[in-house]
């Protein structure tokens, strides 16, 4: 299955295609009602990848040192 945003994402996507055209505000709360999670981490999971997918955020990037010690 892989993770939860990879199982999210093209759920968001359709319902972002489906709803085009509509103002930001409504098709947010369109978003907020499709949410199948009930618990933290589907939820946040859900509206992070569709804030994402809307373009109102980035995703974190890590950043690599190489000359840093490994911890482990």
């Amino acid at each position: 299955m892989g993770t939860w945003r990879q199982y999210y994402a093209p759920r968001i996507a359709e319902i972002i295609k489906n709803n085009q055209g509509k103002e930001l505000k409504e098709l947010k709360k369109i978003l907020q009602k499709a949410n199948p999670g009930q618990y933290g981490h589907h939820k946040k999971t859900w509206a992070n990848e569709y804030m994402i997918q809307l373009g109102l955020s980035r995703r974190k990037k890590i950043k690599i040192i190489k000359d840093h010690p490994k911890l482990f």
